[in-house]
């Protein structure tokens, strides 16, 4: 940008704003103009993949015969993850319309257990990602000159100076969340005085808990912005009491880009209605009413190189109600995971694992834990401590899972000194796997980290 006023942006930035104002227009118009908008696009896009995938004209026709000449978009078989690794080539849609250049391929990390790769169209992907990126900023209030720490799977990189969407200045600092310790993390962020953070919410949570324990004073943030896990109520207790500062969530994925951001006034998230449909439906696929929770089925509706309708992300969400923010887009009320990081019960049924730090720290001055259920219905606490942890100690942390979670389980309590080898960059508090309990941790470790994440080949989620 130019230092003039009236400011003359990039081409680039000024497409973005645009854009913006585009999808804040469709959030505050009403819900029947959003719903029109999004119909327009859902049918460009389903004439587009019948007319260039082979997998989706099969899928079309068959549900269209099935409506007898009509098609309800309900009546399309769920896209499952097995079924992007099996029938990758047949999903693919190519036409004229397309510049093949300027298609990428991204891929994901597998922590669901079943990694997938996806093909997006570069021209709109990036300008809606860079879109949203202007209208997170306006929601949740970061604007002015600022100071951006970032925590995360990057490479260190010296600070870089730059210009936000209005004019304003803002230095970005980058640290690697695997090479460096929390401890030595938060050193660094005492030296650099950010006004953001930007990291995952175990991270945050690891960061927090230090800052509050060492003695080193407070360390003031405006916002912690996180991504790529669930966030629950205690890591925003903790990061408002070490940082004085709102965590601001948002909720993405590879295959899509952005899902929805968090609410301008609220804990819970408005979907971004103008690039991607969402559906929240119970095991008989109906729609969740307010309250209720189910399976997040996603619909890019700009996913013109691959396709997307109905796909099944993994995640369980609770659907929520209309907001009093002046947003008039849907709202998931909370995201509780990918369905892999739901208990078992010894009925057979799926149940979310409602534990917070105070489940543990009441019994035993518990750091961190995770909880791996292995194919047999065992359930294993892994977990590490302020000091060793005495054999009553792992005793009444195991009577208090069973008291808590189901007084069915089997349950075993195993103190380590380090979370690290059971996880890649992903934090997942509750992880369900195949097969018996491994002879050793280090047997487990190698199974939860067989598929390391690949290079990202798309856009990154930078702030």
């Amino acid at each position: 940008m130019l230092n003039v006023f009236p400011r003359i942006p990039s081409p680039q930035t000024a497409q973005a704003l645009h854009l913006a104002e585009q999808l804040e227009s469709l959030a505050r118009g009403p819900v029947a103009a959003q719903r029109a908008v999004q119909g327009r696009q859902l049918a460009a896009l389903l004439r587009h993949a019948r007319a260039h995938a082979p997998f989706w004209r099969a899928r079309i026709d068959e549900a269209t015969r099935r409506g007898n000449g009509q098609l309800q978009f309900d009546a399309l078989p769920v896209l499952t993850r097995a079924d992007l690794q099996t029938h990758f080539e047949q999903l693919r849609a190519r036409s004229d319309e397309l510049d093949a250049r300027a298609i990428s391929t991204a891929r994901t990390s597998g922590s669901t257990g079943v990694p997938v790769a996806v093909e997006r169209y570069a021209p709109l992907h990036e300008a809606l990602y860079r879109a949203v990126m202007a209208l997170e900023d306006r929601w949740s209030g970061r604007d002015g000159d600022t100071v951006t720490a970032v925590v995360r799977d990057a490479p260190d990189r010296a600070p870089t100076a730059g210009e936000t969407w209005d004019g304003h200045r803002r230095a970005t600092h980058v640290r690697n969340l695997i090479a460096h310790t929390p401890q030595a993390l938060l050193d660094w962020l005492r030296a650099v005085r950010p006004t953001d953070l930007v990291t995952t919410p175990a991270m945050a949570r690891r960061i927090a808990a230090l800052a509050l324990d060492d003695g080193g004073g407070p360390l003031p943030m405006q916002r912690v912005l996180t991504f790529g896990e669930v966030v629950d109520a205690d890591t925003r207790h903790l990061v408002r009491a070490a940082f004085g500062a709102r965590i601001v969530d948002r909720y993405t994925c590879e295959e899509t880009g952005w899902i929805a951001l968090q609410c301008p006034r609220h804990d819970h998230l408005h979907v971004l209605s103008g690039s991607v449909l969402v559906e929240i439906v119970d095991d008989a696929g109906r729609p969740c009413r307010p309250g209720e929770v189910g399976q997040v089925l996603l619909t890019g509706l700009h996913s013109f190189a691959m396709p997307l309708l109905r796909y099944a992300l993994g995640d369980l969400a609770e659907a929520g109600g209309p907001c009093d923010c002046g947003l008039h887009l849907p709202v998931i009320r909370r995201v509780l995971g990918r369905e892999r990081s739901f208990l078992r019960m010894p009925d057979g049924r799926l149940r979310l694992a409602r534990l917070t730090g105070e489940h543990w720290r009441a019994v035993a001055p518990v750091r961190e834990y995770r909880l791996v259920q292995y194919g047999d219905g065992l359930v294993e606490a892994f977990v590490t401590a302020a000091r060793p942890l005495s054999p009553a100690e792992l005793d009444a942390l195991g009577a208090m899972l069973r008291t808590t979670l189901d007084p069915g389980l089997q349950i075993v309590v195993t103190p380590c000194d380090s979370l690290a080898p059971l996880a890649r960059w992903k934090h997942i508090d509750v992880l369900r796997v195949d097969g018996p309990r491994p002879a050793t941790a280090a047997d487990l470790a190698r199974q939860l980290t067989r598929d390391p994440p690949p290079p990202a080949t798309g856009t990154r989620h930078d702030p």
